[in-house]
């Protein structure tokens, strides 16, 4: 087993995983970016790399490049450790998104109008922990779990020759200025997987219960989903609730090719029903997690319209039991079709007190949650299917 750290790691250069019995890494200096290096070098082979680069506003970010010798995926410590983006091999699978949304915590106010949106980049995007959804005269939207910077003493990489896995600490200030919550995220992929996890650990840092309301905007429709596809759900459409006052969709469920203008943006708030079946397949079966929650599961996945390729999102329904589906192609902007994985319906969090739905940390007390994100192709995209559509097929 090797353990690095922060200081084990020079930036701006790629650190390999050696393929010899010998437990060492091996450094190989590049410029600026780590995808500057010949695909001829990285390609299929486990690394990692810290970039230090500079916003637009001339802020510092520090972003860790972690690849498993098939997927590549970046965490940004500036951004609550969020995956930034994601490619299987040279291709990217997160959404097409302008560097220039990639935004230190220190260039973004959340109190300004759109502040939250001002740098929303990530291909998984933290919610909460403070809210998730409306603000009120408190609470700006979707909390400040994004924009609460991660530590850079506390980084841990393991690699155990099977699997890879990054863990680091952040915490996050309410909205008064007080540290409230701690984090500790860890992602971990297996070797050549297709497959990566999230898993998090929340405390309440305070003398006194604080509501939890987390959860995550996930972005997958890279350019493989650029001519349309549609979303595969555990619910019936008229289980899916249209929100606000937009036009309505002949069919929710669909993606539209990236030409196809939508705007205002739709989404769609329901509760996913369990699947069973999703433990068996491809390489979710190689990680414990799941193995573990197996009862407990469910899942949703965007495919594309050839149907060769999709994106798929599991989770253990106790942590979050909600989904919202958002979709939204504005001319000029880039499309978005996120899942939004989450414990309550995007309300107040007075509306969400009233309503019975809000969850609490006691004081000083945890809560840990888990996501795992895979890419699937061909065959392995039908089992999923039917997984899914077991009880609601496609209408």
């Amino acid at each position: 087993m090797t353990i690095l750290n922060y200081h084990d790691l020079q930036a701006n250069h790629t650190y390999i995983f050696s393929h010899t019995d010998q437990e060492n890494f091996v450094s190989l200096e590049h410029s600026a970016n780590i995808e500057d290096l010949s695909s001829a070098k990285i390609n299929g082979i486990a690394y990692v790399s810290l970039e230090e680069i500079k916003d637009i506003q001339g802020n510092p970010l520090h972003i860790l490049w972690v690849s498993n010798g098939t997927l590549r995926i970046s965490l940004i410590m500036e951004r609550g450790f969020d995956v930034g983006e994601v490619f299987c091999r040279e291709e990217k699978i997160s959404w097409v998104r302008g560097k220039e949304r990639c935004l230190s915590d220190i260039s973004v106010d959340l109190n300004q109008e759109n502040g939250w949106e001002k740098g929303f980049f990530a291909a998984v995007t933290t919610l909460g922990p403070q809210l998730f959804g409306t603000p009120d005269e408190i609470r700006t939207v979707h909390g400040t779990g994004a924009y609460s910077p991660f530590d850079l003493e506390s980084l841990v990489i393991i690699y155990d020759k099977k699997e890879i896995s990054v863990s680091a600490e952040g915490f996050s200030k309410g909205f008064r200025g007080e540290v409230e919550y701690k984090k500790k995220v860890t992602m971990r992929t297996r070797m050549n997987s297709m497959v990566f996890l999230r898993e998090e650990t929340t405390t309440n840092l305070t003398d006194r219960t604080l509501p939890i309301d987390d959860g995550y905007h996930i972005q997958l429709a890279g350019d493989f989903m650029a001519e349309g596809g549609s979303y595969v759900l555990p619910v019936a459409t008229d289980q899916m609730l249209l929100r606000d006052s937009v036009p309505k969709e002949v069919s929710p469920k669909e993606i539209y090719d990236f030409n196809t203008e939508l705007d205002p943006i739709r989404c769609y708030q329901y509760v996913p029903e369990r699947v069973t079946g999703v433990e068996g397949i491809g390489d979710f079966k190689e990680y414990k997690q799941i193995q573990e929650n197996k009862d407990n599961l469910t899942c949703e996945m965007l495919v594309n319209k050839k149907g060769n390729k999709a994106v798929v999102v599991v989770r253990p329904l106790d942590v979050f039991p909600r989904s919202l589906l958002a979709k939204r192609n504005i001319a000029g902007d880039d499309a978005m079709y996120a899942i939004e994985v989450c414990k309550t319906r995007p309300n107040s969090i007075r509306q969400k007190a009233i309503d019975g739905e809000l969850m609490y940390l006691e004081a000083h007390a945890s809560m840990q949650s888990m996501v795992a994100i895979g890419i699937l192709k061909e065959e392995l995209i039908r089992e999923m299917v039917t997984c899914i559509e077991t009880r609601h097929p496609r209408e």
